[in-house]
């Protein structure tokens, strides 16, 4: 069973406009931290039945304080995807036959589609450069991560290897983070 702490706890991104809510997890070692798009937060806000985070991460309780540092400087300067903006393909990886991934780059941004075929999941991270390694990669809205998808899946040079990665049925999951001490 999960609580929230208090409204109060909810630690608000500014500029970002996101919003960090806290649940104290029924292991009082455990605490999980979710990251709203702040109007998807109101307009739901109880965060064990809301689905639109972006982001969850599993924190030790004793590292709340370093762990919310740690996710505001992850998302400072988080937006939203501009639309009109061109998409280029730098790369395609595809040593691990259970796993592909594309690197490329939407206007100024550059971000990193993963296709697992062994949990059935589509993701795209953006790649952060200049943060160290558990921060290089940010979690997008679903909105954004669907556009992206979907531009790829319909790009001559990848969707090919989309297509390879076939799995039987699409199973949409969210993104789940560890913070380690």
């Amino acid at each position: 069973m999960e609580k929230i702490f208090s409204p109060n706890s909810i630690i608000d991104l500014g500029p970002a406009n996101l919003v960090i809510v806290p649940l104290l997890n029924s292991n009082l070692d455990t605490t999980t931290l979710k990251v709203f798009e702040r109007e998807h937060y109101f307009a739901n806000p109880s965060p064990p039945l809301n689905d639109d985070q972006i982001a969850v991460y599993s924190i030790c309780s004793s590292c709340y304080d370093q762990a919310v540092e740690d996710i505001r400087n992850l998302y400072e300067g988080w937006s939203k995807i501009d639309k009109t903006e061109t998409t280029n393909v730098i790369g395609i990886h595809n040593q691990n036959p259970r796993i592909l991934y594309i690197q490329f780059s939407h206007g100024e941004r550059y971000f990193i589609y993963k296709r697992c075929l062994t949990i059935n999941k589509d993701m795209v991270y953006e790649e952060l450069f200049g943060k160290k390694q558990s921060l290089s990669r940010r979690a997008l809205s679903s909105e954004d991560e669907q556009y992206l998808i979907s531009k790829l899946r319909f790009m001559p040079k990848t969707k090919n290897a989309i297509s390879f990665y076939a799995f039987k049925a699409h199973i949409r999951t969210r993104r789940h983070f560890a913070f380690s001490h």
